[in-house]
């Protein structure tokens, strides 16, 4: 039943009302290492869709200038005039676009962001999930079990279109990927949805970014991947997900370990984990709020710089789970996602791939704790985020 449910999850959920005030975004993440230099990076690539029924033939962009008066207005708008006072610059839409972003989860904010009109997606066939084609570039494809693809943004189209937001550069994948942990469908409601359609996902390919070769090993690459539709993104936004566990008590990699930890969903989190096979979740429309606790805060004086520590802490009746995470400010970078809800509204995330930090699981035993798992993370995905108004 679980399999079928990730399975359903995993296409393309904009139906009925969320054709015209919705969004959905797949996100795959992983670890590749250049073939010239040898240096590591976290390489992510997400599809997005906005509102495809508004505008099916034309990308629209909320964040695009539209001046709603003629040309011959503006003669007559002069700095302290009433006309100028009463002048209104702009109108504002609602989006209505597909979007891949993709790029790397690091301080360079290498992130390119390329728009195609919504009709351009296809998302009807068999053997892929999602599709879209630029005329020059090849197909960017989603599978079951591949995705591939290539984007290019240069510097004279940020300048023709500032509200693409993003950095120019060019990516290319070829990627084949085997999900070895999943879990069903976790959080569910009417204005957001959530799915960890592959915790432990092993990647196996290249990835051409900006003219170098980096490649991906299935044993090195940590991968991730899920998926959020709905409304509109829930704000706070709150992420860490890693399955790169070191037992600090038998000293191994434990290479069949993932969590996933992502909200607020009404002043809650979801914690997903998967501990060498056996599943542990919390889902956040059934915790009471006594079981849980969690926080992102400043760290300062620290050797290293300024840092965000992320904690969890979640039990029930026979487990409780404690996740610590830090990561330097310095290696994280800012992520835009413009709102379905229109209204020059911007999820901004600030997003890094290279989190440390311990996670720790206890069974109770009547009034005691007895420590089952303590483990070493590493390169894990963390996350905070606010929807924003940009200003007018």
């Amino acid at each position: 039943m679980a399999a079928k449910k990730i399975c359903r999850n995993e296409k393309l959920q904009l139906k009925g009302s969320l054709k015209k005030n919705g969004f959905d975004r797949w996100r795959l993440v992983t670890n590749a290492v250049s073939s010239v230099s040898g240096e590591e990076k976290t390489f992510f690539i997400e599809f997005y869709a906005v509102n495809p029924a508004l505008s099916p033939k034309e990308c629209v962009l909320g964040f695009k200038n539209r001046f709603n008066k003629s040309t011959e207005d503006f003669q007559y708008v002069l700095p302290g005039s009433e006309t100028a006072k009463n002048f209104t610059s702009q109108t504002y839409v609602s989006p209505s676009f597909f979007m891949i972003k993709a790029g790397v989860l690091s301080a360079s904010a290498n992130q390119m962001n390329s728009y195609f009109p919504p009709e351009i997606l296809s998302a009807k066939k068999s053997e892929y999930i999602i599709s879209a084609k630029q005329e020059e570039l090849p197909a960017c494809i989603l599978s079951h079990d591949y995705t591939s693809g290539a984007i290019k943004v240069t510097d004279e189209d940020l300048r023709a279109h500032p509200e693409y937001m993003g950095s120019s550069g060019t990516m290319s994948w070829n990627l084949k990927f085997s999900r070895r942990i999943s879990f069903s469908s976790d959080y569910r409601a009417k204005d957001i949805n959530w799915a960890v359609l592959g915790g432990k996902t092993d990647f196996s390919g290249t990835i051409i970014f900006n003219n170098e070769e980096y490649n991906v090993n299935p044993r090195n690459s940590f991968g991730y991947y899920d998926k959020n539709w709905g409304r509109d993104f829930s704000s706070p936004y709150f992420h860490l997900s890693s399955s790169n566990f070191t037992s600090e008590i038998s000293g191994r990699l434990l290479d069949a370990s993932v969590f996933a930890v992502q909200g607020e969903y009404k002043n809650k989190v979801s914690v997903l984990v998967s501990i060498e096979g056996k599943n542990i979740e919390f889902h956040a429309n059934k915790l009471k709020k006594k079981q849980i606790s969690f926080d992102c805060q400043e760290m300062n004086g620290t050797e290293e710089g300024l840092k965000l520590h992320w904690s969890v802490s979640v039990h029930d009746r026979r487990y409780v789970i404690d996740i610590d995470i830090f990561c330097n400010t310095k290696d994280m970078s800012l992520r835009d996602f413009e709102s379905s809800a229109g209204g020059r509204k911007v999820m901004r995330i600030l997003a890094s791939g290279s989190g440390t930090g311990k996670f720790k699981l206890y069974k109770k035993m009547k009034k005691n704790l007895e420590l089952l798992e303590q483990a070493e993370i590493l390169k894990c995905i963390c996350e905070y985020g606010n929807l924003e108004t940009a200003e007018k």
